[in-house]
């Protein structure tokens, strides 16, 4: 919180310090400001600072010939740590004596005896100017920092597309492990993931399969909950994999909030794709002389209806995933997008498969 935003939180009224050495010359401009304006007094430039530092307020009426630190002097000191108003009250009346007070970061002057009304309209012009541009300031950094964070957003969703993508194509567990890993990095995220599949469990790191003790935490954290989080660790925690993230930051804070909602989304579109690719470890292996690619108009009407299922399976985790993302309408068509056209054509080869399967329709993306 910056010295105007701390002000206004303790007090609306404005605050005027006056600092001047002479008892009833404080007095006096004391009174005349004391009709609309909380007032505090100093009788010396130094005493003028401690005050600042205790309270800043917001604005000083100073005067320049004062014993010890002068008002010139007062004021280039305020200066180097303030911007608030500064307005110099000055027996003097010469041009150079002005100039002085302007040169020290005045940022106006009364001469003595000094005019009540000019002085109460003086002061409460550079206050109002004061607040406002210190009130413009704290909405532009306000606006700076949302678009850095609109920004950060867009950059992550990003990320989370792009491993839809690329994870897609994935043959096995260990590619679609080495993706999820990826975008992890990206996002600043340490961790290990065991993915279940047919074949038993297989754990992975960056730097490869992971070691005993990470296959024993990510073993211990499958029952644990969806998400949780103990201290710099969070567990994520679903039927089809496990992840464990070992560099989170304080659990309060807005980076941790910001890491849980991109980890559960990830671990949400993940496991959908685990489920794919076990279902596709169910197919029957081609032989020896067999083309590598089974086609289509091959398989067997309950298998198709089966992937059927599954593609259907895979849209619905993407839109579940999309509350985790605090996606909006638009961002969620260009998501789906993404995945359209290669879903689509899968749908051109069922369709072409098994005209007489009554197995369900999958509902092309987008609809």
């Amino acid at each position: 919180m910056d010295a105007y935003e701390e002000h206004r939180a303790s007090s609306q009224t404005p605050y005027v310090l006056v600092v001047d050495d002479v008892a009833t010359t404080r007095a006096m401009h004391s009174l005349m400001l004391s009709r609309q304006f909380e007032v505090k007094s100093a009788a010396s430039g130094q005493e003028a600072l401690q005050l600042c530092a205790e309270r800043l307020p917001d604005l000083v009426l100073l005067d320049v010939e004062m014993p010890g630190l002068n008002g010139f002097d007062t004021c280039r000191a305020l200066r180097r740590h303030y911007d608030i108003p500064i307005i110099f009250a000055t027996s003097h009346e010469s041009l150079d004596e002005h100039l002085k007070a302007f040169d020290a970061g005045a940022s106006d002057l009364c001469v003595k005896p000094v005019s009540a009304e000019i002085l109460l309209r003086k002061v409460r012009l550079a206050i109002t100017q004061w607040r406002e541009r210190a009130a413009l300031r704290a909405e532009k950094d306000a606006l700076q920092t949302k678009a850095e964070q609109y920004q950060s957003s867009m950059s992550e969703r990003r990320l989370l597309l792009q491993f839809v993508r690329t994870s897609l194509s994935c043959e096995n567990p260990a590619q679609l492990a080495q993706n999820f890993l990826q975008a992890c990095r990206h996002l600043g995220v340490q961790c290990c993931i065991a993915i279940r599949h047919e074949g038993g469990e297989s754990a992975w790191s960056l730097e490869g399969e992971a070691s005993a003790l990470e296959r024993a935490v990510l073993a211990r954290v499958a029952g644990m909950g969806q998400l949780v989080q103990f201290k710099n660790r969070l567990a994520l925690s679903h039927e089809r994999l496990s992840v464990v993230v070992s560099n989170m930051p304080d659990e309060a804070s807005e980076e941790a909030t910001r890491i849980r909602e991109n980890m559960s989304a990830l671990v949400e579109m993940a496991a959908a794709l685990a489920d794919h690719l076990a279902q596709r470890y169910e197919l029957p292996a081609a032989s020896p002389e067999a083309p590598a690619a089974v086609p289509m108009e091959a398989l067997p009407g309950k298998m198709a209806a089966d992937i059927r299922l599954l593609l259907q399976e895979i849209l619905d985790r993407l839109e579940s995933a999309f509350d985790l993302m605090s996606t909006d309408r638009h961002q969620e068509e260009r998501i789906m997008h993404a995945v359209r056209d290669p879903l689509e054509r899968i749908l051109v080869l069922l369709n072409q498969c098994s005209d007489q399967s009554s197995a369900p329709v999958l509902r092309p993306p987008g609809d």
